[in-house]
């Protein structure tokens, strides 16, 4: 169906819908009524923080996964399998490490039919345009980070795509190479005559998605929305010391922490799901930071007097959006920060944490770690095994299941520095396991309610 403007989309989902289902029969609703349409010509960027099914619309839309319900179309054609017409790259690299960059390369070109020759002169093209000329016969093992992305780019136009879908392509570089690689593809979308018609990129970096993107969107979460479309007018090459650049970064923050630091809790209705599959129960995870980003957000606020506006303090930190919300949402989680109004405000909690010394830190993060849900379930999991330990195999499987839409690896591992340092739990390598403390139980429930400490004489100064 044609849009206003009178063109034929790309790509356009309607009504859709996405449900993971789990092991035991559970369903996990991951997506809700997407609408969503990708014309030609366009640079599309899909802005919002980890687990809001960013990864999953973007591959329900080239069709590497078919939705639970709604319509997928390429060029009006329904989308039953994966286009051909669009070509992906993971945040992950994804190389073969025995083959070099020519052969990483050819192999998107092999399904195709092509002849050798063909093959190797395709591939000698989009190494000469990616600037990989002189590594052809490199492995991935000899090759820095933002290579072997250059790679995964070259690989994705070798098959002349006229979509080209970029899966948060800069996570796994360097500041300065993601910089470079982001104007390469600005380049290259602008260069139509040659090179993909229209790019669609997910990410969670606001600066990433104002520099390059004509347009954005913003998702939520639980299950994934979007929530809000904004246009980006901005001439190229985009300065991003502007004021008009300034003002849209300004704007995506505030819709942003808006929508994940909301002034009034938001219940969150769960998507229908069809009759004769079971609801899934989740623990919410923690949040995927350092305890010292945690405690070193609460020392800054602290030393602004306890009270800053959180867009503010992103810009004099210059620290990611998302680093900067990660640790804001684990604070306040541990009751040691509130978030009204889009400012963070220390709790009294809050307080005593910061100005007490290094030990009793512990003893503090250790009452708070230790009521949260998913702390619960783990450690009465180890506390009830042999010998009060449990194999990691079994904890990530637990993990798993309880929070789908997170990285169970990347879990366990803050979980366990978390642990660590309220002096909970320690991890063995030599025995991948986790055990309690000593190998012992841990303090009682009752434990954990007692009291907070009292406040430390004046001359205790923070020490971590």
């Amino acid at each position: 169906m044609p849009t206003d403007n009178g063109k034929e989309p790309l790509i356009q989902l309607s009504g859709v819908e996405h449900v993971y289902h789990l092991p035991g029969g559970k369903a996990l609703p991951v997506l809700s009524d997407i609408q969503f349409t990708l014309q030609a010509g366009e640079l599309v960027a899909i802005l919002g923080p980890s687990g809001c099914g960013k990864s999953t619309l973007v591959r329900i839309a080239t069709g590497l996964i078919r939705p639970t319900r709604g319509t997928v179309t390429y060029r009006g054609q329904p989308v039953e399998e994966p286009n051909p017409k669009a070509a992906m790259v993971f945040q992950q690299f994804g190389l073969f490490p025995w083959l070099t960059v020519a052969q990483n390369i050819e192999q998107a070109l092999i399904p195709r039919g092509l002849e050798p020759k063909l093959r190797r002169q395709r591939v000698a093209e989009v190494i000469a345009l990616i600037g990989l000329e002189g590594f052809e016969e490199a492995y991935p093992r000899e090759l820095s980070g933002g290579m072997k992305q250059r790679v995964g780019i070259a690989r994705a136009l070798a098959v002349n795509p006229e979509v080209l879908c970029l899966d948060e392509p800069f996570s796994q570089v360097d500041a300065l190479t993601a910089e470079t690689l982001r104007g390469e593809v600005v380049n290259l979308w602008r260069d139509r005559e040659k090179y993909p018609e229209s790019i669609l990129l997910v990410s969670h970096d606001i600066h990433e998605v104002a520099l390059v993107a004509s347009r954005i969107l913003i998702m939520s979460a639980n299950p994934g929305r979007i929530k809000m479309e904004i246009s980006n007018p901005l001439p190229y090459p985009r300065d991003s010391h502007a004021p008009s650049y300034q003002a849209l970064v300004d704007r995506l923050h505030g819709i942003l922490t808006g929508l994940y630091m909301p002034e009034d809790k938001v219940e969150i209705q769960p998507v229908p799901i069809p009759a004769g599959e079971v609801g899934v129960r989740t623990i919410a995870p923690v949040p995927l930071v350092e305890v010292r980003e945690v405690i070193g957000l609460l020392e800054i606020v602290q030393n602004r007097g306890g009270d800053v506006e959180f867009f503010q303090l992103t810009a004099e930190m210059g620290r990611a959006f998302t680093r900067v919300l990660l640790a804001a949402k684990a604070a306040e989680l541990l009751g040691f920060l509130v978030t009204p109004q889009d400012h963070l405000v220390l709790t009294d909690l809050g307080r005593q944490l910061v100005a007490l010394p290094r030990k009793r830190r512990r003893q503090l993060f250790r009452r708070q770690f230790i009521q949260l849900p998913l702390v619960k379930r783990l450690l009465d999991m180890v506390e009830r095994s042999p010998e009060h330990r449990l194999e990691k195999e079994i904890l990530l499987e637990e993990l798993a299941i309880e929070c789908p839409l997170e990285d169970p690896k990347r879990l366990l591992r803050i979980l366990i520095n978390w642990g660590r340092f309220a002096d909970l739990w320690v991890y063995q390598p030599a025995t991948a396991t986790l055990a309690t403390a000593n190998g012992q139980p841990s303090a009682p429930a009752a434990a954990a309610e007692a009291p907070p400490p009292a406040l430390p004489p004046s001359d205790s100064g923070p020490d971590v």
